[in-house]
């Protein structure tokens, strides 16, 4: 009996965790459910419904009848998710459309009664605070420019060293462009141009990084990965250099609707936007002259829920609790990797190429091999690695990580498809063939006893790798233990030394 009323506890805890946000867009609609949020920004659930609420609103005022029709299937069918989900903490926001309509307020009504909460209308610069703070969720020490292109709207914001410091918003959504009855395609960029130049604060500064958020530049720079061939199939930070992307963007402009009618790879309900958002993307980067552009999948929806609900929060806490939500997400039993950690890190101490943050997470990772079969397990394990749900890897630190639980699942004598090696410098490889080397030793120390990570000491001094056990544990140094640590000495180009204690 006490048993059953502790699981009930424990799901109760789980039910509350769960937190839902829907975004009421000029375009789309689109609900994300997130299992806990303080754990992980990547949501469980994300579904999306292109609904073209803002479709003529420029010409009638008003909102699209169709569109609210959809709308309102879309939004019955969000509310039955969350009621058989016993999902009651959620947040509905809403942007342009429901800013500009002059019949809006009925829908909100309507919304407001079905889901028994209030539509939170943002305003331009709310819009542009919540994209800049949910570009924060999703990268490491943001600086520069965040761009959100939506379908009624386009909001900037400045960030600069983490702080949010100018924001403005512009009526220049795609949904809006590909409707505009004065604004035609040919002389779009003009009508940029003079949006821009009003706003003085673009001009004064050249920013390092351009942030894209909104689904249309996520098509186009999807677009772009698949016909450049690109080995990593996640679009979150995924970079490009100015350069390069200039000349994409030249190209996609210039796509008519036959051209656009043979484009592969994304969205057919995107692809009529893809030379409007190349247009405003052009004029954007000549304005701020960006080193890199990079796009972001989080943005106004993660920002808001962020703004409300962890403005506080230590980013420490967040990386710690990710941790330990994705080990009992991967299956590792008693947290396993944080003894993995402690063993192998005095080895790593000060290691520039493998950081403290890469070496905690390929110690969580390396365990996701439950289930697999011996010859299937460093492949499976590298691209589950390599895809993992975290926002704030780099793809260069992804691939890191995945070569590192790669190799501790195989012989450093093998190597995975060269497109993946050819992303790291030569210490960089290294330093990832080392800690699989340490995490294939550590293995074979627990094969019987995770006990005994806590009870072996793994250091260096000098030109000497060193490991410490006590005396009465000299029968676990097995002919395959001692092979692995030789292993491991060599990849750190040290001699392996072990000595006993009392």
């Amino acid at each position: 009996m006490e048993i059953k009323v502790f699981k009930n506890k424990q799901n109760l805890k789980l039910k509350q965790a769960k937190l839902a946000v829907i975004d009421i867009g000029s375009n789309s609609i689109r609900m994300l459910i997130y299992d806990d949020f303080s754990s992980s920004r990547v949501p469980f659930f994300n579904e999306k419904a292109v609904c073209e609420l803002g479709k003529n609103l420029d010409k009638s005022r008003k909102l699209h009848k169709s569109g609210v029709e959809y709308a309102y299937r879309v939004l019955k069918r969000f509310s039955e998710i969350l009621n058989v989900s016993k999902i009651s903490n959620v947040k509905i926001i809403a942007t342009a459309v429901l800013r500009e309509a002059t019949d809006a307020q009925p829908f909100v009504e309507n919304i407001e009664t079905l889901f028994k909460k209030k539509i939170e209308i943002l305003s331009g610069e709310e819009e542009a605070l919540c994209s800049a703070e949910g570009v924060k969720i999703g990268f490491d020490n943001v600086d520069g420019l965040v761009a959100d292109l939506g379908g009624g709207s386009l909001e900037l914001a400045r960030v600069e060293n983490g702080d949010i410091t100018n924001k403005t918003s512009l009526p220049l959504g795609v949904l809006r462009l590909l409707n505009n009855p004065i604004v035609k395609k040919r002389n779009l960029s003009k009508y940029i141009k003079k949006l821009l130049r009003d706003e003085k604060w673009l001009s004064k500064k050249k920013f390092e990084n351009l942030y894209l958020v909104g689904g249309t530049w996520r098509a186009l720079f999807k677009l772009h990965l698949f016909q450049n061939e690109y080995p990593v199939h996640i679009i979150h930070q995924y970079s490009v250099n100015y350069d390069t992307i200039s000349k994409f963007v030249e190209k996609i402009s210039s796509f008519n609707k036959a051209k656009l009618k043979t484009v592969e790879y994304i969205s057919k309900s995107r692809t009529p936007y893809l030379p409007y958002s190349s247009i405003i993307l052009a004029e954007i980067m000549n304005v701020t002259n960006p080193k890199n552009v990079i796009c972001s999948i989080s943005g106004i929806r993660e920002g808001s829920l962020a703004k409300d609900h962890f403005k506080n929060v230590d980013d420490t806490q967040v990386f710690e609790k990710s941790l330990e939500f994705i080990a009992k997400k991967r299956g590792d039993l008693g947290l396993t990797f944080k003894k993995y950690y402690d063993f192998i890190k005095p080895v790593f101490d000060g290691n520039e190429h493998f950081n403290e943050k890469l070496l905690n997470l390929a110690c969580v990772l390396s365990h996701m091999d439950w289930g697999l079969g011996a010859f299937q397990k460093a492949e499976l394990v590298f691209q589950e690695t390599l895809n993992t749900p975290l926002l704030r890897l780099s793809h260069k630190e992804r691939i890191q990580i995945a070569l590192s639980c790669y190799w501790r699942y195989c012989s450093i004598k093998y190597n995975p498809k060269i497109e993946y090696l050819s992303f790291l410098n030569n210490n960089e490889i290294y330093s990832s063939k080392q800690v699989g080397s340490a995490l294939r030793f550590a293995h074979s120390l627990t094969s019987i006893s995770t006990i005994f990570l806590e009870e072996f000491k793994l250091y260096r001094r000098g030109n000497s790798v060193f490991l410490k056990i006590p005396s009465q544990h000299q029968e676990i140094i097995s002919k395959q233990v001692t092979k692995k640590f030789k292993a491991l000495a060599r990849e750190l180009f040290l001699e392996p030394r072990v000595i006993y204690s009392n």
